[in-house]
């Protein structure tokens, strides 16, 4: 499991490797929902972006992939990277109403600027890929 500290030095270490990239990305998952106050357990970073930002990623993390697949099903890219023995995946959906980058709000955790998705369209979300145990969560707050 990562603790904050692990989660804000993977996020430091992947803010610098971004630096200057014109890219949109969002946290997602459980660390998304752990920076907004939810106490939940993180067991990696999942983070959304787009084709290009797949290409930025890749190039920005190249020495940490583990996994660069494409899934053509769902017209998806998956990279999984391992970064201070935790992983970290990226994903670009093919379909676009997973993306939701106009809710993407910027906030300041441990003087780290995050791109997260507000708890409200991370509850819509997670109801749209069928987790009700996570969506039922979020209808606590």
């Amino acid at each position: 499991m990562m603790d904050e500290q692990h989660i804000k030095e993977i996020l430091q270490l992947i803010l610098d490797r971004l630096q200057n990239q014109e890219l949109v990305w969002r946290l997602e998952g459980s660390a998304n929902l752990k920076i907004q106050g939810i106490d939940v357990w993180v067991r990696d970073l999942d983070i959304t972006t787009n084709d290009h930002g797949i290409q930025t990623f890749r190039n920005a993390l190249q020495d940490y992939i583990i996994k660069d697949s494409f899934n053509q099903n769902i017209n998806s890219y998956l990279l999984v990277f391992n970064i201070h023995d935790f992983e970290v995946e990226v994903n670009s959906y093919g379909n676009k109403q997973l993306n939701m980058f106009d809710k993407i709000e910027i906030v300041l955790w441990n003087n780290l600027h995050i791109p997260i998705l507000p708890l409200k369209y991370a509850k819509r979300f997670y109801e749209f890929i069928d987790r009700k145990e996570k969506a039922d969560l979020l209808s606590q707050y």
